[in-house]
């Protein structure tokens, strides 16, 4: 199985400078096109990125469904379309920490520290999986949860045009997802997970089930965060 280092530039390095570009672009786009505010810039264009995020996870999930016995974590093969889109994801991550330092440097807003946690574990576990070519999939289905900056997105919007109604609608949609979304989908794999720990895991992929273990549990916590602030109506920048 071809490393990320041994599959070259071409392979890997060139797709993700491309799609860190493509992403930062959509930021920039945002706030000189759209919306001068960058709070709101920032929520819109992450939300149009959540389009082609989830659109990702959906697909992860048709292809990779056979293995959801397994919590969709398995060894890939070479030249497997799903690890592209996991470059995409991890090109996404990355045009946002670019963009979150540009916010904090031209406009002195300090990035979200929970917003930092999940795109830090993201980092960490989706670089594991393009080193070791195992769990594409499973890093590709928790995209689906990218419905939740959607929300946020169309919670910007609302203000942007200054549609109360929209901003309300956004807002209870958010905590909708949070509670029926993301936590069951979180806890539905950790219960895979778990069981595949305890059952035995294949050969070599006893530290990656580990990994994402530990991985979904602060996904849950973060998300119990989340509907906190949700039901304490503060503001998601």
């Amino acid at each position: 199985m071809l490393t990320c280092m041994e599959m070259g530039w071409s392979g890997t390095w060139g797709p993700l400078l491309g799609f860190t570009s493509f992403f930062l672009a959509v930021h920039v786009a945002a706030i000189l096109r759209v919306e001068p505010i960058y709070a709101r810039a920032f929520k819109l264009s992450r939300g149009c990125a959540a389009l082609i995020l989830t659109l990702l996870g959906i697909c992860a999930l048709l292809g990779g469904w056979d293995h959801w016995p397994e919590a969709f974590l398995y060894r890939h093969e070479d030249g497997d379309w799903m690890r592209t889109g996991l470059l995409a994801v991890f090109g996404h991550l990355l045009a946002d920490f670019a963009w979150m330092a540009v916010g904090k440097w031209k406009y002195g807003i300090s990035p979200r520290k929970d917003l930092i946690i999940h795109h830090g574990l993201g980092v960490i576990g989706f670089g594991a999986a393009l080193v070791l070519g195992i769990g594409y999939a499973f890093g590709l289905l928790t995209m689906i949860t990218e419905v939740l900056p959607l929300t946020t997105g169309v919670n910007a919007w609302g203000k942007r045009i200054a549609v109360t109604r929209v901003v309300v609608v956004a807002d209870r949609a958010r905590l909708h997802v949070l509670a029926w979304l993301r936590l069951p989908l979180w806890i539905s794999l950790l219960v895979l997970v778990t069981k595949t720990l305890i059952e035995g895991t294949e050969e070599g992929m006893f530290l990656a089930y580990l990994v994402a273990g530990f991985g979904l549990i602060s996904l849950i916590a973060l998300d119990i965060y989340w509907v906190q602030k949700c039901r304490a109506h503060v503001d998601f920048y």
